[in-house]
């Protein structure tokens, strides 16, 4: 099959930039690694000594509404109880996806 001329030129570009730009992000990624930034929304990091680190990012409406279904399914109301029950149920999914993406021999120390 035949290369497109954007796909030629998708790989030249990468045989002549991709390297640098390889590097430079790398090198981005390993001095903000350290960094829960709000702006980069609700996500996990591991730190060196294998620590999970959790960041949940929600503006002043989902925090309310997160918590009135927290009380309210206490409360006995199940429509709240399942969603705080989807709610949770996404945070265990961010969870279980930090665990399977770490292998259980990855170094995470800062030499590496």
């Amino acid at each position: 099959m035949e290369e497109s001329a954007l796909d030629v030129a998708w790989n030249k570009f990468i045989e002549s930039e991709g390297r640098a730009i390889e590097k430079e992000i790398y090198e981005e990624l390993q001095e903000t690694a350290n960094i829960f930034d709000v702006e980069d929304g609700t996500h996990a990091k591991w730190t060196s000594d294998r620590v999970l680190g959790l960041l949940l990012v929600l503006d002043e409406e989902e925090a309310e509404f997160l918590l009135a279904a927290f009380h309210a399914g206490i409360d006995g109301i199940e429509d709240a109880t399942y969603s705080w029950a989807a709610w949770a149920t996404c945070l265990m999914g961010i969870i279980k996806q930090s665990l399977v993406v770490l292998p259980d021999d990855y170094d995470l120390s800062e030499d590496n």
